[in-house]
């Protein structure tokens, strides 16, 4: 159903019925959110006025789309946010699969 990179990756799923009772809906269950401590540290950085969330992913980790795992290892609710003030530093967590988590 999803990438074997997406956070939601190995998730179960589950169905809910409509209350009209023909059809149901699928979903995904919650995510479990590790603790920051649980990823490998593979390094921190400043961040620039100029920098965006998925370009420091992919400089980081190798995938724009795996912006998640920054905000997971910087208990960041709203990815979006870690860059939006220069000078933040950041975690950058080891890319999963390589130590870094999960």
């Amino acid at each position: 159903m999803f990438d074997d990179k997406s956070r939601y990756a190995g998730l179960p799923t589950a169905s809910l019925a409509k209350p009209d009772g023909r059809r149901a809906v699928a979903y995904v269950t919650r995510r479990i959110l590790p603790l920051p401590e649980a990823y490998a540290v593979a390094g921190r950085i400043g961040v620039t006025d100029s920098d965006r969330i998925d370009n420091v992913a992919y400089k980081h980790l190798g995938l724009p789309t795996a912006f998640w795992q920054i905000a997971d290892a910087n208990e960041a609710m709203h990815p979006g946010e870690l860059t939006s003030k220069a000078g933040r530093r950041l975690v950058i967590p080891l890319p999963f699969g390589l130590g870094g988590g999960r």
